[in-house]
């Protein structure tokens, strides 16, 4: 499904698109973060959808060549039929409308706003602490770092994997999560899951009868949360949500 394009680090990414695009112009390329949970949501809903696409894995030490495709210089950016798409939701919403089968946002308005609302509590509430727990905590930093950095060369890898923690420390306590005790973010974290376990009830989906980007969007950041020890056992705690993670992992995985 998925493709690693074959890449000239010296060339910008306005460049990469001149000497890539001619040969295939309708083709979807993903220029992401592999570890960014936004990453993965968008590569998620490219599987539901059965869509081929190539990716471009940006280096953290090439991060600022991003804002040629992106002025606020985040990722994922959608590259197609000569457009640049970013913002996770955004690229979603383009994708549904691009390729509409099989449906990710529900047509019924009510169960469209809860979508949208699930979604957005993701990616601007879950994602901090995803991030929290991952890159922040000495432990959990020592063990994901190597994987943010996995696309950078050696030298950069020295000189950029001290300060990924502070870096990540200085976002979320911006944001707020970052100024919690870690017994205050647990704490949150069992009620974020909780909460996702009496949502889901007996349901299989978040929301209606069928995944949606709901599921994609929530998932994406709590499978994040769950590769931590903290985050692993919390989850544990509560089977409905498991059961549910480990559906929309199968759901999403590439045709």
């Amino acid at each position: 499904m998925a493709k690693q394009a074959s890449i000239d680090e010296a060339a910008t990414p306005r460049q990469r698109l001149s000497e890539n695009f001619e040969m295939s112009p309708r083709l979807i390329r993903i220029h992401q973060f592999k570890i960014s949970p936004f990453c993965d949501k968008i590569r998620r809903v490219l599987h539901v959808k059965g869509e081929p696409y190539e990716i471009v894995e940006i280096p953290v030490s090439g991060a600022l060549s991003v804002r040629e495709l992106n002025p606020s210089g985040k990722l994922p950016v959608l590259e197609h039929g000569g457009r640049f798409v970013s913002d996770s939701t955004d690229i979603a919403h383009y994708l549904e409308e691009e390729f509409p089968e099989p449906p990710l946002v529900p047509s019924d308005p009510h169960e469209r706003g809860l979508c949208h609302v699930l979604e957005d509590w993701a990616d601007e509430s879950l994602y901090f602490y995803e991030m929290t727990l991952r890159f922040t905590r000495p432990h959990n930093a020592a063990r994901f770092t190597p994987d943010l950095l996995a696309s950078d060369p050696p030298w950069a890898q020295r000189l950029i994997a001290p300060a990924i923690p502070w870096m990540m420390r200085r976002t979320t306590r911006g944001q707020g999560v970052g100024r919690k005790s870690d017994a205050e973010l647990e704490r949150d974290v069992e009620r974020h899951v909780a909460a996702l376990a009496g949502l889901l009830g007996d349901e299989e989906w978040l929301v209606g009868r069928a995944l949606s980007l709901a599921d994609l969007s929530v998932y994406a950041q709590l499978s994040c949360i769950a590769l931590t020890d903290e985050g692993a056992k919390i989850v544990a705690a509560h089977p409905t949500v498991a059961a549910w993670l480990a559906r929309v992992d199968a759901a999403s995985q590439p045709r």
